[in-house]
Order: structure tokens, then C-alpha cells, then sequence
């Protein structure tokens, strides 16, 4: 019976609990409760706030650590690449030097080549010179005994009208030959048929 009772009393006080739910108890009550609610999402949030910060930071180390390892692995790239390059360089201002010397030793063989062919034709040019000067003294020489005058007649065919003796003129000149132009005339051609003189 006692349990009856009991039974009785916890029916009676739920039906007074839900007729306070409009009034001060039931606000109350009902307050108790949100504020429960309100607390435990706010536990909710400070934790996953607090969560993520924790994730981040480990996020950010990682991170770090991954771009040190990085860095160093391009760092000896680098290194090994400039140590590459330097050798390289190295090596190929040794082989152009080397190249340089060879080139400047064939160039001074062939200067001197030339060199000596230029002092060979040079001697050989005065020698010619020297014998060609001889037998021209020599020629005046014998000519001075036996000089005569003479008057040749030269027939000049497609001449400059303007100058039509300064080839010849140049000629004689050149020829050490002592002469003297008279007179100078046109003869017929065969295309005008007419006859000039000067």
C-alpha cells in the first residue's frame, strides 16, 4: 500500500508540475534547464574552438618542418648545381685557354711564315731592281756614244679625242726615252671621212 500511495503522490505532483509550466515555477524550471543547454554548447564551442587553434598550431609545424626539409634539400641542389657549374666553368676556361694558346701559337708559326716570305720576295724584289737599274745604266751608257735623232710616225686607232697622245706620252715616260711630240693630226676615218688638224 505504501507503494500505492507513493504511486498516487508522484501523479499528483506531475499534474501540478505541468499546470506551473505557464507560471513562475514552470519559468523557472524551464530556465534551469536552457541554461543547462546554453552551458553545455558553450563547453561545446570553447572546446572545439580550442581544438582547432591546437590543430592549427600542429598544422603549422608540420608545415614549418616540411618547408625546412625542403629548403635544405634545395639548398644542396643549389650547392651541388653551383659546385657543378663552377667546375664546368672551370674546366671550359682551361680547355679555351689551352685553345688560345694553340691558336696563338699557329697564328705566330704563320706570321713568321709570312714574315720571312715577305723579307725573302723583298730581297729578291731589290735584287731585280738592282739588276734591272745595272742594265739600264748600262744601256744609257752605250746609248750616249751612238745618239741620233729620229722622227717615227705612230698611228694611234680608238684614242680619247681630248688627250690622244697620253698613253703613248706616259709610255716613253716610263721608258726613260727622250722624246718630243711635233704635231699631233687626225686622219681619215673610215666612218666620218673627214680630215682635222692641230
Amino acid at each position: 500500500m505504501i507503494f500505492k500511495k507513493k504511486e498516487f503522490f508522484l501523479l499528483i505532483f506531475l499534474i501540478f508540475l505541468q499546470s506551473c509550466s505557464g507560471g513562475r515555477i514552470g519559468n523557472f524550471l524551464e530556465s534551469s534547464f536552457n541554461d543547462l543547454e546554453k552551458t553545455i554548447q558553450n563547453e561545446n564551442l570553447q572546446n572545439n574552438f580550442v581544438n582547432n587553434k591546437i590543430l592549427e598550431k600542429e598544422n603549422k609545424e608540420i608545415d614549418d618542418k616540411k618547408n625546412k626539409k625542403i629548403k635544405k634539400v634545395e639548398k644542396q641542389k643549389n650547392v651541388l648545381v653551383n659546385k657543378k657549374d663552377t667546375n664546368l666553368e672551370k674546366e671550359s676556361k682551361e680547355i679555351n685557354g689551352i685553345k688560345d694558346k694553340k691558336i696563338k701559337k699557329v697564328e705566330k708559326q704563320k706570321n713568321d711564315l709570312v714574315n720571312k716570305k715577305d723579307t725573302i720576295l723583298e730581297k729578291e724584289n731589290k735584287e731585280i731592281d738592282d739588276k734591272k737599274n745595272k742594265k739600264i745604266k748600262k744601256s744609257t751608257r752605250k746609248r750616249n756614244i751612238d745618239l741620233q735623232s729620229y722622227k717615227i710616225i705612230f698611228i694611234l686607232k680608238d684614242v680619247d679625242p681630248k688627250d690622244p697622245t697620253e698613253e703613248l706620252s706616259s709610255i716613253l715616260s716610263n721608258s726613260e726615252v727622250n722624246f718630243e711630240i711635233e704635231k699631233i693630226e687626225r686622219i681619215l676615218d673610215s666612218k666620218n671621212k673627214s680630215m682635222n688638224k692641230n
